[in-house]
């Protein structure tokens, strides 16, 4: 455990035209100090260093009122500081100061959103742990810090299952977190530790273009008319490839009608992308660009897992048996040009924005007819 100590010392460095210098908590652990401001100044005639206390007499209340209320915040640190060290925390100048914060880290959400605001997230990045954050509060709606341990943690794993919610990456953020806290001594150790989670098996899920066609020629019924819009931002992953994060951000100035082009610096890797507009793309587009200024978003903002769960309702209706998400759109733009266009890797690549060109080699000859059709005549026998 580390050692510290705390006392309180008038600043040498600091004198103000009167005299005065500023009492501070000076709080040094291993060695090495930190001071805190107390509120209160003090000449230095009027200053006990050894007793630690203000010894004016001209105003023997005040006097007294000043040392109570010095005493009482060096007294309170101390015990802040005792709490901490039987329930296991190391006493570091992160929990000093979280203690002058004012904020309860008892409270695990208050812990949690102090750590979330230290953290520098992309906006798709923060959506998932906003998620993470409303399926706690939905698992149990007050939590203390001392409460998550590997017990918390296999009950709140059963609960991601049971609402099938993706519960790998809300392990991965959750367990992000508890690192965190973890290195800034609010909690001793990671339940992680103990708790081990498997990354599901990878299911590239896309859609044939006859897949695509039947969403695309859906009639809905006048209580169905909600589904037209989600429809079609579904239909613009098809057309171009675009995460879910950038068609929630594209405004009408990233579109070049003129030139068919499409131009967004994309959220999650934060590098620019330059993509051509198919025919089908700017039909759509240009439906949803009317009468909007170059600032205004073309879509309106829907989240992630609401139009996810109405594609799921959409592929119903399409009577197409698979699990239709917001990336499957991706997918399919990619796969068909890939397997069906024979359109070559590295341009696929750009056109999807990824770096490394193994990250698009997933798609290559993913679809199980055009493999079977590419050894539908294979022979060894057979002169090529």
């Amino acid at each position: 455990m580390s050692n510290y100590s705390i006392k309180i010392v008038r600043r040498t460095d600091k004198v103000l035209k009167n005299g005065d210098s500023p009492l501070v908590l000076r709080v040094t652990i291993n060695s090495k100090a930190k001071r805190y401001g107390l509120n209160v100044k003090v000449n230095p005639k009027d200053w006990d260093a050894k007793n630690e206390k203000i010894i004016c007499n001209s105003n023997p209340s005040l006097t007294k009122a000043l040392n109570n209320k010095i005493n009482k915040q060096k007294i309170d640190l101390f015990s802040f500081c005792y709490k901490k060290e039987t329930s296991g925390v190391e006493i570091s100048f992160s929990v000093i100061d979280s203690y002058f914060e004012g904020i309860n880290y008892e409270n695990f959400y208050d812990l949690f959103d102090y750590i979330l605001s230290e953290k520098k997230l992309s906006e798709n990045t923060k959506y998932r742990y906003d998620l993470l954050r409303e399926y706690l509060k939905e698992f149990k709606s007050n939590i203390a810090t001392s409460d998550v341990n590997y017990t918390f943690i296999k009950s709140f794993d059963t609960f991601l299952n049971k609402k099938n919610a993706g519960a790998y990456n809300y392990h991965k953020c959750l367990k992000s977190i508890l690192a965190e806290a973890v290195k800034h001594d609010f909690i001793y150790k990671s339940p992680y530790l103990k708790f081990t989670f498997k990354s599901p098996e990878s299911k590239e899920v896309f859609l044939e273009p006859k897949e695509v066609v039947k969403i695309k020629k859906l009639k809905f019924t006048e209580n169905e008319k909600k589904y037209n819009t989600i429809r079609d931002i579904f239909l613009v992953y098809c057309y171009t490839g675009l995460r879910y994060s950038d068609v929630n951000n594209l405004k009408l100035e990233n579109i070049d009608f003129g030139k068919n082009i499409l131009e967004i610096k994309m959220i999650k890797t934060k590098e620019n992308l330059k993509i051509p507009l198919s025919i089908e793309a700017r039909s759509l587009l240009c439906r949803y660009s009317i009468g909007k200024k170059k600032s205004e978003y073309i879509f309106p903002k829907i989240t992630n897992q609401n139009l996810n769960r109405e594609l799921k309702k959409i592929a119903i209706l399409a009577k197409i048996d698979k699990n239709v998400t917001c990336h499957v759109g991706r997918h399919t733009f990619a796969s068909n040009l890939s397997n069906m266009r024979k359109i070559s890797l590295p341009i696929i690549s750009k056109l999807l924005g990824h770096k490394n060109i193994a990250n698009t080699s997933i798609y290559t000859n993913s679809n199980l007819n055009v493999m079977k059709e590419s050894l539908k005549d294979f022979r060894y026998e057979i002169k090529y």
